[in-house]
């Protein structure tokens, strides 16, 4: 069949938690926004860092939204971990919270143990509660776990899918696993180079829930996790993969599911990428426009400035053959923020400043006013409807907020998080690529 460049085919990544759901419910305009790009047949992935099991996650939607959705309508953070395979049948020890646990053998992964199981061999490890403390010492290990121990079969890899519950002793075990090269057991000699390979999912340092400010997420605990290792050890911690939004793989991964639920096959011309993280969803976007830019100048070179980390030793996985091929000759990516999840137009310092210079500027009776590319100059996002109201700081509190240094939460002094359009929410996302999508 052949294409026409000339027809839009536009297809849509869509954050969950802060644009489609907040702490676990839907937004009021949810359910009417994702039905309007469904009854418009404009395919969609829902693109989250959460580390859900597939099922359940398609589950819940399918529920929440009242749409028949399938498991190509989703992709975790973990999600490009399907194309690791040379990690698949290694001993890797896992981190992440219970509800995940059923994700691990669905992306591949045979031969694991969780933190828990590992504790639960070496009791010993887990020495931070004070009262377990006093129950170790005064209770000698059985015969079950001194056989345990002594079968042991030494770590290959780490695999961290998610924020685990108790952070102490995780961040414990996995430096003790670290340092080991692998084998508790062992006596410690020296920091073993390189360490044991570290696969990590979804750096978002928080996320948007039902409480007034954002959560912290397993991004957070990274944090945690690096400055320790650096701390101890005096090196620097790297991760062999790194997945999830902001990172390219990701995106690629989902712009290929994307590409699948195309109606009639349509190669996709135009991606929209919707997402309430600037330095999360809308840093990613502006990667992947500049990756798919590169293919198009037939490129060899992967991108790598924007969303690669620098203690990543590798930039991306292999795309394949077969997506890299429909996607090369795909021009357009267009980024939205929307202002219901981790950015809040009334903690962002240059949107009260655009404020003022407008006001000012209303007040002299001045036409002059922002284009968009003065806007993105000035790192302030070019705001397309009425507030919602969050915006309501008087006169005084301005002042007095601005009089002190780091009042406001810099969202844009990155140029890469600055999206090509910000509306209020989910619904005034749908409606203007919707309208583009039929001009």
């Amino acid at each position: 069949m052949e294409i026409n460049d000339n027809i839009k085919n536009p297809g849509v990544f869509i954050d969950i938690d802060g644009v489609v759901l907040h702490g676990g419910k839907p937004f009021e305009w949810s359910k009417e926004a994702i039905h309007s790009l469904w009854n418009n047949d404009i395919p969609f992935v829902f693109v989250t860092n959460g580390t859900y099991c597939s099922a359940v996650l398609v589950d819940n939607l399918s529920k929440i939204l009242e749409l028949p959705f399938t498991s190509d309508h989703v992709v975790v953070a973990p999600s490009p971990c399907h194309a690791l395979t040379q990690y698949h049948d290694k001993r890797v020890l896992v981190c992440c919270q219970h509800d995940s646990y059923g994700l691990i053998a669905e992306l591949g992964f045979s031969d694991y143990l969780t933190v828990e199981e590992l504790v639960e061999i070496f009791p010993d490890l887990d020495y931070i509660d004070h009262d377990k403390r006093k129950t170790l010492l005064n209770t000698p290990l059985s015969a079950e776990k001194i056989r345990a121990q002594q079968e042991f079969r030494p770590i290959e890899a780490i695999l961290l899918l998610g924020e685990p519950i108790n952070w102490e002793c995780s961040l414990q075990v996995l430096i003790d696993i670290l340092m080991t090269n692998g084998d508790p057991r062992a006596k410690f000699k020296f920091v073993p180079f390189p360490h044991l390979p570290v696969i990590a999912c979804n750096k978002d340092l928080t996320f948007k829930g039902a409480a007034a400010l954002p959560r912290f997420g397993h991004g957070a605990f990274l944090e945690c996790l690096e400055a320790l290792f650096m701390k101890i050890t005096k090196n620097e911690l790297v991760y062999e993969e790194l997945m999830g939004k902001p990172y390219l793989v990701t995106y690629e991964y989902a712009a290929e599911q994307i590409q699948r639920l195309s109606k009639n096959g349509n190669r996709i011309n135009k991606f929209y990428i919707i997402g309430d993280n600037p330095e999360v969803d809308i840093k990613g976007a502006n990667a992947f426009k500049e990756h798919l830019t590169e293919l198009n100048c037939k490129s060899s070179r992967r991108s790598s400035r924007r969303a690669s980390c620098q203690n990543s030793r590798r930039q991306s996985l292999v795309v394949p053959d077969m997506f890299a091929s429909e996607t090369k000759n795909t021009e357009h990516v267009e980024s939205i923020l929307v202002s219901t999840g981790v950015y809040n137009p009334s903690s962002d310092l240059m949107v009260h400043l655009r404020n003022l210079f407008v006001s000012h500027l209303d007040k002299n009776n001045n036409d002059e006013c922002f284009t968009d590319g003065q806007a993105k100059n000035l790192n302030v996002p070019i705001i397309r409807t009425e507030s919602n109201g969050q915006i309501n700081l008087d006169k005084n509190e301005l002042r007095d907020a601005l009089s002190r240094k780091n009042s406001f939460i810099s969202y844009f002094d990155d140029q890469d998080n600055i999206p090509d359009l910000t509306v209020d929410n989910l619904k005034d996302a749908v409606d203007h690529i919707i309208k583009q999508s039929n001009l």
